[in-house]
């Protein structure tokens, strides 16, 4: 039988050897995979949908800045733009799908630093967050320049530093970890070998673990990210070494007992085995319960589960065999070593606390009232303060900031849907109202949009712009009729002046008849050719009142106009109207005129041919010339009404151009209206706005909205819920428009939300879970309620301490977002173990002691056990201090805290004052343990 204990651990080594060589290597994957994604039910993940659906540049977006701190020479420029004209078209195979530089004509000047030490580009690459390791070197490499420094960034970037630097501070941690429960357990056993048997237990685990979880992620896609391998280092050694000390600690006992080895092994996992198991189990509940969040970066810590299921196959094959094999040489070379380590410490706390509730409450309520009261779970989602400032791509969004402004570097994004084409006329006025809605919001520095690519509405598409260019175009045809009215009274004047006595003297002399004949015909021939002119530019200018009318009705319809300035522009489309139907009237009327002056010509004509007969029609003759002087006079009168309806028609143009005056002369203000002339969508520079701003299919428009504030600040999220609001409103004028909300702080609101949520669910589960555990394994309903209020009144006064810590003295915004969950998670699953240690020995305590000796005996007889495993679990998690990553940092400050506050604080005063206030009655609706 004994050979089978010591084969299996050399079959164990085998295997996990095995394992190891064919298995993935978990830090590529880590690097690979390890970034986390956004559901697809929140904003930001259906923002990523709709610019995939319309074909917009969806991927990741890389930042490349560079910098000259003397400025940026004009040769340096250059050679900028010759990378970016240069870049192919993919790299390793992920396509570049748009970039931004400021070189790209309109709006891009927003891209250069107004000191112009500073440039700023984007590309947006066909890829994940999971791709970073792929095609950053190749991104590296294609964007360096020579003459100026470059520095690559963004969000895909940051992450990936991220996680490069857990890595490298795993490492350190591992060593850190076993040099600690080295030191802890040479203290404990006062003996070099027992150490060893917790090592060799743990260490077989992690080995066996490692691969077995990356397997799973590669296979089954199981969550990873930078956390999994940290966590499982910390958690494994932390509880894997507690397990082996109460489980050493109880064979030494039963060795003082009996010296067989065999009985003594036996003895020992009957005794604490179930306590070991119960321990595991709610540790496994825990870590399990993780991979029912929503959120794959909290599912990764369920790996730890995985760790858990192995460790405790571990202490069946390891522990034993070195028990067996090793006996009480285990314990070697302390001259003590069988003899009982009771606890001066817990047996003292747990005396006071039966003694004295009164004195214990007020200590507990002194610890427990100011943390309830200062603990304001102030979070922080700066992914900056996660890493150094010594990595390149947070030095660059921080010189981004001081150049450009705080916001710049990850503005918000608005994305605007719609079934018809953005690129309409009718459209853009949708687009710049929701601009100029978001762009009054305090908060928001500027907005950037098709209809302010630079941050500032184009002046031209405004209808007091408009108005001005009608008011211009007015002066224009005034002018023209002015000259008109003009020469229609210079005509007057001279037909008034026709000579009406030349028919008197026509006996006396014919040939001077004949003369004057032939110049009354040239006279009245050019009068004809003045007429017709006159009537061709009457009806020119009908069509251009008649083009400016059509001008102010279209303005007139803009959905985005205001009535009254609507009703405005309709009333001066009009009058226009009636104006252009009074001058096409006159125009015809001025052809009339010609004509008659047409059929004079001929007449006088046929006079002066009819000369040779003058003599025998001398009357005939008379009557004629009396007939043209007639006919002059009534072509007078013509030309003086003439003159008179255009004299009118500049006074009714004069309303309408002081209207448009009116207009043009405004001072700014939201409903003054904007629209975007047809000829705009033909003219230059309007193509690189569509390429900008709008989808390749025109029914996506994206606007990005710069914030006042760090884009990683919960002011940011405010913001973003207020744009969010803002935004439809403002689009309630139109159901055929859908919008949703992108950027980073709209992603960092979603992690809000997906956290608080998350952790609500992981919670409930989880406490479910210990609680029903406790019930099964204490037999009560009353014991599981006090511990489990124990660990959560631990967890909080831990997370005011580490509030005090990272934001009161050392400055930080608030404490990292996933920090409390985390912490939570390990509180609860680590710190339960504990109770169960001291509950489980209660128990057993309980069939030969009455309730109090029972507890005191077990605090004094278990006390050393939980303290040197608090001691080394809080060890363990201290050692994620060289991390590197902040919130590593944070959660292990948070767990060490809650660890040693436990341990030294809330179990032994706090469980024994539950204990005593409730007798007999702690195991309702069970009955105690019967006594043997």
């Amino acid at each position: 039988m004994k050979r089978i204990f010591y084969l299996l651990p050399l079959i164990w080594a085998a295997v996990a050897v095995w394992l190891t060589i064919i298995s993935p290597d978990l830090d590529q994957l880590v690097r690979e995979r390890g970034q986390f994604d956004i559901p697809d039910t929140y904003p930001t993940a259906v923002t990523a949908d709709i610019l995939e659906r319309n074909e917009a540049a969806a991927g990741e977006e890389i930042l490349v800045v560079y910098y000259e701190e003397d400025g940026i020479t004009a040769e340096q420029e250059e050679e900028v733009e010759r990378i970016f004209a240069s870049l192919p078209d993919n790299l390793n195979g992920f396509a570049i799908e748009d970039t931004a530089t400021p070189f790209d004509g309109e709006g891009s000047d927003a891209l250069r630093s107004d000191d112009n030490t500073t440039i700023m580009t984007v590309i947006t690459i066909d890829m994940t967050l999971n791709d970073v390791p792929a095609v950053r070197s190749h991104i590296e490499d294609a964007v360096e320049a020579d003459s100026i420094r470059t520095l690559v960034s963004g969000s895909p970037i940051i992450e990936d530093d991220v996680i490069i630097s857990s890595e490298e501070g795993l490492q350190t941690t591992e060593i850190i970890t076993v040099i600690f429960v080295i030191s802890i357990l040479l203290i404990v056993f006062r003996s070099i070998v027992a150490p060893f048997v917790p090592l060799l237990t743990v260490g077989a685990t992690y080995f066996m673990t490692v691969p077995v979880v990356s397997f799973l992620i590669e296979g089954v896609d199981f969550p990873v990210s930078n956390f999994t391998q940290i966590f499982i280092v910390a958690i494994l050694f932390g509880i894997g070494t507690d397990y082996c000390i109460l489980l050493m600690n109880r064979f030494k006992e039963e060795l003082a007992v009996s010296p067989d080895r065999t009985a003594a092994v036996v003895r020992t996992y009957r005794a604490v085995g179930p306590t070991v198991f119960s321990s595991a189990l709610t540790g496994f509940i825990g870590f399990a319960a993780i991979g029912l969040a929503d959120f794959d970066l909290y599912q990764s810590a369920s790996g730890v589960a995985v760790g858990i299921v192995l460790l405790v196959i571990a202490l069946g094959v390891w522990v034993p065999a070195a028990m067996l094999l090793l006996g009480e040489k285990l314990f070697w070379p302390s001259k003590r070593a069988l003899d009982a380590t009771d606890s001066k410490i817990w047996k003292g706390l747990g005396v006071f606390s039966i003694a004295r509730p009164g004195w214990t409450s007020m200590l507990l309520l002194v610890l427990l009232v100011p943390a309830f009261l200062f603990y304001d779970q102030r979070l922080s989602f700066e992914s900056l303060d996660e890493i150094s400032s010594e990595y390149e791509s947070v030095e660059a969004v921080e010189l981004v900031g001081e150049r450009f402004g705080t916001g710049f570097a990850f503005p918000a994004q608005i994305v605007l849907e719609s079934d018809e084409p953005w690129d309409q006329s009718e459209r853009i006025p949708i687009i710049e109202y929701v601009s100029l809605q978001t762009a009054q919001l305090e908060g928001v520095e500027e907005v950037r949009s098709f209809s302010r690519p630079d941050g500032e509405r184009i002046e031209d598409f405004r209808i007091p712009e408009l108005a001005d260019s009608l008011r211009d175009g007015l002066e224009e045809i005034d002018d023209g009729l002015m000259e008109i009215e003009e020469g229609l009274r210079e005509l007057e004047e001279d037909l008034a002046e026709t000579p009406d006595d030349d028919a008197s003297e026509l006996t006396d002399a014919a040939d001077e008849l004949e003369d004057g004949i032939r110049t009354q015909a040239d006279g009245a021939g050019e009068a004809a050719e003045a007429a017709s002119e006159l009537a061709e530019a009457q009806e020119g200018i009908a069509n251009e009142l008649a083009a400016v009318q059509t001008g102010l009705e279209e303005a007139a319809s803009n959905p985005a106009l205001d009535q009254q300035t609507a009703g405005l522009l309709e009333e001066s489309g009009g009058g226009l109207a009636e104006l252009s139907a009074a001058l096409s009237e006159t125009a015809d009327g001025t052809n009339s005129l010609a004509e008659g002056q047409q059929e004079l010509q001929q007449g006088l004509e046929q006079t002066a041919d009819g000369q040779a007969e003058l003599a025998e029609g001398q009357a005939e003759l008379i009557d004629a010339l009396d007939e043209s002087a007639e006919a002059f006079d009534e072509i007078g009168e013509a030309a003086g009404e003439l003159a008179q309806g255009v004299e009118d028609i500049r006074e009714g143009l004069e309303d309408v151009y002081d209207l448009l005056a009116e207009i043009a002369e405004q001072p700014a203000h939201p409903l003054e209206g904007f629209y975007v002339p047809e000829e705009t969508w033909s003219e230059d520079g309007t193509e690189d706005l569509i390429d900008a701003f709008l989808s390749p299919n025109r029914q996506a428009a994206t606007l990005e909205v710069v914030l006042a504030v760090d884009p990683y600040s919960t002011e940011a999220m405010a913001i973003t819920d207020e744009i969010n609001e803002q935004t439809a409103a403002a689009l309630s004028h139109w159901d055929d428009v859908t919008f949703s909300i992108g950027g980073l702080p709209a992603v960092n609101a979603d992690l809000s939300t997906i956290s608080d949520q998350d952790f609500d669910r992981t919670a409930l589960i989880m406490l479910s879970g210990i609680f029903i555990v406790l019930i099964v394994m204490l037999r009560s309903f009353i014991m599981p309620v006090y511990i489990l209020a124990s660990l959560i009144g631990t967890y909080i006064i831990s997370m005011a301490v580490t509030e005090f810590i990272f934001i009161t003295i050392l400055g930080y915004p608030g404490i990292s977002w996933a920090v409390p969950f985390f912490g939570f998670v390990m509180l609860m699953a680590l710190g339960v173990d504990y109770s169960i240690f001291l509950m489980g020995r209660f128990a057993e305590n309980m069939q030969t002691m009455d309730v109090r000796e029972s507890l005191v005996n077990a605090m004094t007889k278990i006390g050393t056990v939980i303290l040197s495993a608090a001691v080394i679990l809080a060890g363990t998690f201290g050692a994620m201090m060289p991390s590197g990553v902040l919130s590593l940092v944070q959660i292990g400050t948070l767990v060490l805290t809650g660890l040693l506050l436990y341990a030294f604080v809330m179990l032994p005063l706090f469980i024994p004052l539950m204990v005593r206030l409730f007798g007999e009655s702690n195991w309702l609706p069970f009955k105690p343990p019967a006594k043997k």
